[in-house]
């Protein structure tokens, strides 16, 4: 499967999905999908998410707990969650205000693996 099929099947599992993307920790995007013809400024979005990640990964080994796998930020109208491949790569998806993040998780990381065998 090439990445973009990944992320559209992702997307597409998941109610409430407006955006799943795939990017390096530098911020620089390597595929996004955006789900029902939504706008989105994705370079935005994957680099901001990028700051996120350093910081929380920063956060993370200065509490001595190991690198970090996944963590969510919930906003009044987004969720982010992102879940990270590898020291490399991340899995970001934006999900709405009425998006099931359970349902969520369990297809970033059935999607996370489909991706890794890609890399």
């Amino acid at each position: 499967m090439t990445f973009t099929e990944i992320l559209t099947d992702a997307a597409n599992q998941i109610e409430g999905a407006q955006v799943v993307a795939l990017a390096g920790i530098d911020g620089l995007g390597v595929e996004t999908v955006v789900k029902d013809g939504g706008e989105y400024d994705t370079e935005a979005v994957e680099v901001e998410i990028a700051g996120l990640v350093s910081n929380v990964s920063r956060t993370a080994q200065a509490l001595s707990s190991g690198n970090i796998k996944e963590f969510y930020v919930e906003a009044e109208s987004q969720t982010y969650l992102v879940h990270l491949l590898d020291e490399s790569y991340f899995l970001a998806i934006i999900l709405g205000a009425q998006a099931n993040l359970g349902r969520a998780r369990f297809e970033a990381r059935r999607a996370s693996q489909k991706l890794k065998d890609n890399l």
